[in-house]
């Protein structure tokens, strides 16, 4: 009796891992994920690239015009990723940073939960704990750097 409960929670657990991984089909026009069994979770037409290939919890893609969105295992669309090197911002200190309404900076973690909300006018990522913010200034462009300027930086503490 032990052994038969033992196989039948390990199946129900592997059915949950099966049930939360989706993977990556095709690209440009034909770009979708598809769960384990097959069956298409994600297919939108204004995505025409994929920067992750297997979801297990989030992932990025981007959009025709330009965007990098985070994408849940069940294909649901949770925000728009800051872009850098034309690609989703790097996870530092495990976040990376978000654009909201009126391209205001905040950050998420890699579960995909958004910690600090879009409030910032910019942020720099997270390092030893802190991140360097204002809420006001300037995009600066010098060739192919951009910077941004402020009178008012101050710095935040990870929660």
């Amino acid at each position: 009796m032990k052994k038969f409960l033992l196989i039948f929670l390990s199946s129900l657990l592997f059915q949950q891992i099966i049930a939360q991984t989706i993977v990556k089909f095709g690209n440009g026009k034909n770009l979708k994920y598809k769960d384990l069994q097959g069956k298409t979770v994600v297919k939108n037409k204004e995505y025409i690239i994929a920067f992750t290939d297997s979801i297990s919890s989030i992932g990025f893609v981007g959009t025709k015009k330009g965007k990098i969105i985070c994408v849940d295992n069940a294909g649901k669309e949770l925000f728009e990723v800051y872009k850098v090197d034309n690609g989703p911002d790097y996870v530092c200190d495990g976040m990376f940073r978000i654009v909201g309404k009126d391209s205001k900076i905040g950050f998420a973690d890699t579960c995909g939960v958004i910690i600090i909300p879009p409030v910032f006018s910019y942020a720099t990522p997270f390092s030893n704990g802190e991140a360097k913010v204002t809420f006001e200034g300037k995009y600066i462009q010098q060739g192919e750097y951009q910077s941004w300027k402020s009178h008012h930086w101050f710095f935040i503490k990870k929660p």
